[in-house]
């Protein structure tokens, strides 16, 4: 298994996205087209697995999610729920709805962990997140998260096109899709940065705290 670009878990930062109701929930709105969530809620999983290494080794955490709607949303985005059936007050993770919400399986931020919200696919087009990781010092980003192909892949893409070290954990990543995550994951690790396992990522992380120094 190929090892985490060794960067010092200070300077790394967690981005959990998307892990809301609408895509992970047996309740929400990938659910009700028949998904099978098995593969989206095992990530989430493992997700909470590595959100509590980070608060252990120092490694900021940022959540983010996706809110959609008529007020939100630009045009290409309307006019693709438009082509779909959908409604400006009928879109997945709409604004102020439980679908939108955090998945409550997920482990909660804690006060220090940033929250941000998104209305694309792309985190980084939040103005708020470069300048957040900058003002820490941050090296390397992992992004984790549903779904892969979408908002996974397109948050690498970005981290990669800043100057970041990307890192993928492929435990913590899913889609409805399976085949379709899978080539997602082999896109980023061709183009954008490299797909890890978690474990070999925590202990990386344990190693550098017991020794008191950056890995």
């Amino acid at each position: 298994m190929k090892q985490p670009p060794r960067v010092a878990p200070s300077e790394t930062a967690v981005l959990v996205v998307d892990v809301q109701n609408d895509f992970v929930h047996d309740r929400g709105r990938v659910a009700r087209d028949g998904a099978d969530m098995q593969p989206l809620q095992h990530a989430a999983r493992e997700i909470n697995r590595l959100i509590e290494a980070a608060h252990d080794a120092g490694a900021p955490v940022v959540y983010i999610v996706v809110e959609h709607g008529g007020k939100v949303d630009n045009p290409p985005y309307q006019g693709r729920y438009e082509r779909r059936g959908m409604t400006p007050d009928d879109t997945i993770c709409h604004t102020g709805t439980w679908g939108a919400e955090l998945y409550p399986e997920l482990t909660p931020p804690k006060s220090s962990d940033l929250r941000l919200v998104k209305h694309g696919y792309d985190a980084f087009e939040i103005p708020e997140l470069d300048a957040e990781l900058r003002r820490r010092n941050v090296r390397a980003v992992v992004v984790t998260g549903v779904v892969t192909e979408l908002c996974v892949r397109a948050t690498a893409m970005s981290a990669f096109e800043k100057g970041l070290y990307v890192i993928v954990p492929r435990e913590t990543t899913a889609s409805s899709e399976p085949e379709v995550a899978g080539e997602a994951l082999e896109s980023i690790e061709r183009w954008y940065g490299e797909i890890v396992g978690l474990d070999a990522l925590l202990e990386q992380w344990r190693s550098s705290v017991g020794a008191g120094k950056p890995s």
